[in-house]
């Protein structure tokens, strides 16, 4: 073999050994994550059954409350997306405007662009403070439980009273799901120029301001509380329900749409959405709700 041919021989032979290589530590790492990915779905029977995307507006000024979510609940999403006014390493932000920090226009631009990229990807799209604590695995099994489809129009959460027309909306601060056919309404309606009930104006106040359009592209409220008619909804940080209830927030007990002649908001055992008074704090939910085994109950791995 002369010296030319036996090079290009050898060439040859590196290219066929460097392809098998690679090619066998591709196959190891989507077999390494399709484990832990099977892993993650067979704690949540319903993950693939009820697909969510959990939006997260945030001040991009003070970025790392919404990077603990990132770090625990977020992980339990399908998809997780954090709307911002400005870029961050780690979250890696939707960004409508530019140093916004108006939480309603990020959430409204965020709503649109979760319908526009996301909605051939998901079924319910549950918006939320980045100071909230949530146990995604419950808001799948409130929706399966009730028969919620992602083509009705429909929404939930906390619902408070609107003290002049006396009719529900949801509070926003606690958290609310949307389904993909009402994300639609809103997100086409939210478009439309036309559309005054749905124009977006800087300031308002997003849960009265979002049932307005809702209820004009006829997208209706339906129950978020469990079968004992508890609220798996929390509005205030959880420290008020177990230390003076109502007494320490006066203005909810008037408000809330479901009143209750206890002196706190009943709270089920399968609760969604906590809020968190100090953000770290998250950390210790995630330990008591994923890591913390009970003696006598079935020990699963999150």
């Amino acid at each position: 073999m002369t010296s030319p041919r036996r090079v290009c021989y050898y060439l040859f032979l590196v290219l066929i050994l460097f392809l098998a290589i690679t090619l066998y530590f591709n196959i190891t790492a989507v077999e390494r994550t399709s484990v832990k990915a099977s892993h993650k779905h067979a704690l949540d029977p319903l993950y693939e059954k009820v697909r969510v995307l959990c939006m997260i507006p945030y001040d991009y000024t003070d970025p790392e409350t919404a990077r603990y979510v990132k770090r625990t609940w977020g992980k339990h999403c399908n998809a997780l997306l954090f709307v911002s006014g400005n870029i961050d390493g780690e979250l890696e932000p939707y960004v409508p405007v530019v140093n916004s920090t108006d939480k309603w226009t990020l959430v409204q631009r965020g709503l649109m662009h979760a319908y526009l990229f996301y909605g051939h990807k998901v079924d319910w799209v549950l918006k939320v403070e980045s100071s909230s604590f949530v146990v995604v695995e419950n808001l799948r099994y409130l929706i399966d439980r009730r028969k919620y489809l992602p083509s009705q129009a429909i929404y939930f959460g906390y619902e408070l009273e609107n003290i002049i027309t006396h009719e529900p909306f949801i509070h926003d601060r606690s958290g609310y799901v949307i389904s993909r056919e009402a994300l639609r309404r809103y997100t086409n309606a939210s478009m439309d120029p036309e559309v005054k009930e749905c124009l977006h104006w800087k300031g308002y106040v997003e849960g009265l301001d979002i049932y307005r359009c809702l209820s004009h592209v006829d997208v209706k409220i339906v129950e978020s509380r469990d079968e004992s008619e508890h609220e798996t909804f929390l509005p205030i940080p959880m420290k008020h329900h177990f230390l003076g209830g109502y007494d320490y927030i006066d203005w909810l007990r008037n408000v809330t749409y479901h009143k209750v002649p206890g002196n706190t908001v009943p709270i089920s055992k399968r609760a969604i959405s906590f809020r968190v008074g100090y953000p770290p704090e998250m950390y210790d939910y995630y330990y008591f709700v994923y890591g913390l085994k009970i003696f006598g109950t079935p020990v699963n791995t999150p």
